[in-house]
């Protein structure tokens, strides 16, 4: 549950395991929220309004004479509460990590089964043309002309617009705008000037045309990159200035002096449903995470024992018709306690394991996790309800579509050191391999019951909006899965209010159901546990650590094989041949008498003396050996360090991983 949180037990003390845990995720900085502002003048550049959102009365009134259907997801009557009110049209999303966004270079990213292109530009700030600012845009990713992909095309260097590299389609991401159609120019330029050329006051059409493309609000909030692809960016700006479209949700800590974050991102073939559900669920960690191989050992601080430490899970409805619940437990080990002190007991009372040195006591902590509908989960051991987290573990839950998902998380401390970013991924990958390939049968069993669900609703006489999956599909047991019920609660009301959801979700099940069974292939753990696709070609970290290591193989490999003919080449010299050799050399060199010919004759006899001379060392047999295993460990460091951004976690590597439940979890 805790992913950060807990990697911390591999390291062997307490204090040390929490410092590396909480490294665990590169900085992202933490802006306020700023829906980009903009208008197009006919010359087709930008200028941002840097005002207060407050006062743009004249985005506001563009907002209220907006012909654009988008607006109405926004007029949720506000006699409507709780689950009910709440309304995936008008949220905004996590999409992607603002750092891991290239500069200049159209990216796809998908939601709800849609792709969308995203862009970062560089432009003059307003009223400062001596500096820059990064400017985010955010387009439905198809040309109207052909449909094709934009985020395959480019960022133009005069203007910061997307450009289609089809047939250059030139479009204004601000707005969606068309503003070249490279195809037209000519004869459009011939019609101007047999009509005397344009004139300087002509009015600018704001009327949306065909060959407009469709631009979608963005926003930047915590390092993070969102979207609300149901508005438009000035139906957003207007919206969240009237206060009917609440802005993206913070993790309070972020925002506050002292603390640093470090940052992760994988995409997963699991359903975005059952991956919160993980995240969420407080009893898994102690099994699924029990190795204390590659990572940390298991860990129950968020459980329940449903004895002395109880779950308390407040639900609360927020403004705009959002939700959140809250749980709150004493931070202690339960299950591990309770293995230690009476399970491994053998019929004479005595351990059968060999007890741990005793700790010093400490005041107890409470565990507590929040989740912020319908992406943000955040958890921390903290003094009390109200009290900060000094560690702090954030996952944003990106909902790519029916089956699929973005994670995307951050360590959040107060550490002063700051861990390079792909040794933090070293170290997150391995743990989230250790669980991920067990979800795949829960996400299936998940995705077939909806999608009964939805069957069994439309031949109903009486058809309701709420889809018991989880009520029907888990058997629920443990005192900690208050927090998982009340999480399928919310599913099971509103997932049948998911933009294209049903629609790709049947898709899916008819591809793969024959007389009410899945015949769907059971895929491979290496392709559920890709780390080359899900995570380095998604994190620039990485891939240049990747790219590093490469260098470091080949030029190893060279470098010892170079070695290696030197030693066959070189014949055996003894020292003191090689000295008397460079010695002559030099001394003819220093001698007045010598004509120029003479010079540069022993010039060159010499640098081969010296050459012959340091060859010769170098491959006598210390010196030799150990430059060569100089390089084999380079070489074979670099190898393994690269191995960590593939596909790693095999079968053998399951099946020796979870021996170490036993340790946890005395066998009966």
């Amino acid at each position: 549950q805790d992913a950060i949180a807990r990697s911390h037990y591999f390291l062997s003390s307490t204090m040390m395991k929490e410092l590396l845990l909480l490294l665990l995720l590169g900085a992202s900085s933490c802006r306020g929220f700023q829906p980009p502002a903009s208008t197009t003048n006919n010359n087709h550049h930008r200028h941002r309004s840097t005002s207060s959102l407050l006062d743009n009365n004249h985005l506001r009134s563009a907002f209220s004479s907006s012909h654009s259907s988008k607006a109405t997801h926004l007029n949720a009557e506000a006699s409507t509460t709780g689950l009910d009110a709440f309304d995936y049209k008008t949220q905004w999303y996590p999409v992607i990590w603002a750092q891991d966004l290239p500069l200049h270079q159209p990216t796809r990213v998908t939601l709800f089964d849609v792709n969308y292109v995203v862009a970062k530009t560089m432009q003059k700030k307003q009223n400062d043309e001596q500096n820059d600012e990064e400017v985010y845009v955010a387009m439905l990713d198809e040309c109207p002309h052909k449909k094709v992909a934009l985020s395959e095309g480019r960022v133009t260097e005069c203007g910061g617009f997307i450009q289609c590299s089809y047939h250059g389609w030139t479009f204004d991401g601000t707005d969606g705008k068309c503003v070249e159609i490279p195809q037209t120019v000519i004869a459009t330029t011939a019609k101007q000037q047999g009509e005397g050329g344009a004139t300087a006051t002509q009015a600018v059409d704001t009327k949306r045309k065909r060959e407009d493309g469709t631009a979608i609000a963005i926003t930047e909030a915590q390092g993070m990159l969102w979207i609300s692809p149901f508005l438009s960016p000035l139906e957003a700006l207007a919206a969240t200035s009237e206060g009917r479209l609440s802005p993206p949700p913070r993790v309070p800590e972020i925002d506050m002096p002292g603390y640093k974050t470090a940052i992760a991102i994988r995409d997963f073939p699991i359903d975005w449903t059952v991956l919160m559900e993980n995240i969420m669920d407080p009893d898994h960690g102690y099994f699924a995470h029990s190795s204390s191989g590659s990572a940390p050992i298991g860990f129950d601080w968020y459980s329940s024992d449903g004895v002395e430490n109880m779950m308390e899970v407040k639900e609360e409805s927020t403004e705009n018709g959002g939700w959140k619940i809250v749980s709150s437990v004493n931070a202690v080990a339960k299950l591990a306690k309770y293995n230690n002190e009476v399970r491994s007991l053998d019929a004479k009372g005595n351990a059968t394991k060999k007890k741990k040195k005793k700790t010093v006591e400490q005041p107890t902590k409470l565990a507590t996790s929040t989740f912020v509908a319908p992406s943000l989960i955040y958890l921390g051991r903290r003094d009390n309800s109200t009290a900060t987290s000094n560690f702090l573990t954030a996952f944003w839950v990106c909902p790519v579509g029916t089956g699929r998902s973005r994670f995307m998380s951050a360590a959040v401390s107060k550490l002063p050191v700051k861990v390079p970013r792909w040794i933090v991924h070293m170290q997150l990958n391995n743990f989230l391999d250790q669980d991920t390939f067990l979800l795949l049968g829960q996400h299936r069993a998940v995705l077939k019951r909806e999608a009964e669900g939805h069957l069994e609703n439309d031949s109903s006489a009486a058809p309701t909006t709420t889809n018991n999956v989880r009520k029907s599909t888990y058997v629920y047991r443990s005192p900690s899965e208050k927090l998982p019920v009340k999480l399928g609660q919310f599913f099971d009301s509103t997932l049948s209010r998911v933009p294209n959801r049903k629609e790709s979700l049947m898709a899916w099940y008819n591809r793969n159901n024959n007389e009410n069974k899945l015949f769907e292939p059971w895929p491979s753990r290496e392709t559920v546990l890709d780390r080359y696709e899900q995570h380095t070609k998604n994190c620039p970290d990485s891939q240049a650590l990747v790219s590093r290591c490469d260098r470091v193989m080949k030029r190893s490999k060279v470098l010892g094989w170079a070695l290696i003919l030197l030693k066959l080449a070189v014949k055996p010299q003894s020292s003191i041949e090689a000295a008397t050799a460079t010695a002559t050399g030099l001394f003819e060199l220093g001698s007045f008498a010598l004509g120029f010919r003479s010079v540069v004759s022993t010039l060159s006899s010499t640098l081969c003396a010296l050459a012959t001379s340091f060859a010769n060392r170098l491959v006598q047999s210390k010196p030799f050996f150990g430059i060569l295993a100089a390089l084999f460990v380079s070489h074979y460091t670099a190898a393994r360090i690269k191995r960590e951004f593939f596909f790693k976690f095999t079968d053998n590597i399951h099946h020796e991983d979870i021996k170490f439940i036993a340790n946890n979890w005395q066998d009966l």
